[in-house]
């Protein structure tokens, strides 16, 4: 049982950090083209809100398909 815990707090834990990573690339990316004049912070969230609404779910599928296969 020990050994489960241990399982998914490694997987907590991984997860946690590529959230994080992500959060901090997709911020820099919006920071950079802000700063250059080439995208609005309105544009960047109604195209965020179409790409969503398009690939969250296959994304969410693909994730949650790879943490089985690494079970």
């Amino acid at each position: 049982m020990n050994d489960d815990y241990e399982k998914i707090g490694i997987l907590l834990s991984n997860m946690t950090n590529e959230l994080v990573s992500s959060r901090v690339r997709v911020r820099t990316i919006i920071e950079l083209l802000g700063e250059k004049g080439l995208i609005t912070r309105e544009e960047y969230e109604d195209r965020f809100k179409k790409v969503f609404e398009r690939d969250a779910i296959s994304y969410r599928n693909d994730l949650l398909k790879k943490v089985k296969i690494d079970e």
